[in-house]
């Protein structure tokens, strides 16, 4: 999209949003290589968790920003008038407004393809940003849920005390 019209901002083209991801995803072999000290005996294990946990959170964050700028987008991309310019496409908001916004895509020969590719498009970000945010969510929650909860293995149906628990 930000090839095809420069008119386009960046948070119009969220491609950046998936740099956090690879960012995670790096940490996230990094600290399946580290040996597994119990308690976090080493400050290595202890920044790579606290930096691993830290850019998930921003994950998050920012994949629901891109959710809510798509979908913004989308609805929007509903109400573009559309008209063929020599070879580019100039899209308005409004066309009884005189200073409304202008959008310019470059080289497109028919219209139709941007009022209706456009939004297939936002929804596939919408999709997959979402999916991103519920990846970041887990990682998370289960870095959080492994620093400060305990995990509990097994049944206490007929044990007297919580000292039968197996921790895993």
């Amino acid at each position: 999209m930000l090839a095809i019209s420069p008119s386009l901002l960046a948070r119009e083209t969220p491609h950046w949003a998936g740099i956090i991801m690879c960012l995670v995803s790096i940490l996230g072999f990094i600290l399946y290589c580290i040996n597994y000290q119990p308690d976090e005996r080493t400050s290595l294990q202890f920044i790579v968790k606290l930096l691993y946990f830290v850019l998930c959170t921003t994950g998050l964050v920012i994949s629901v920003l891109v959710v809510a700028f798509a979908g913004h987008h989308h609805s929007q991309n509903r109400s573009l008038a559309c008209k063929q310019e020599g070879g580019d496409c100039v899209c308005v908001l409004n066309e009884s407004d005189p200073i409304a916004r202008t959008f310019t895509y470059q080289e497109v020969s028919d219209c139709r393809s941007i009022t209706e590719t456009l939004p297939l498009y936002f929804l596939i970000q919408i999709f997959l940003n979402l999916a991103q945010a519920l990846v970041c969510n887990v990682a998370a929650f289960i870095m959080w849920k492994d620093r400060y909860q305990v995990f509990y293995s097994g049944l206490q149906i007929s044990a007297p005390s919580t000292q039968l628990w197996q921790r895993v």
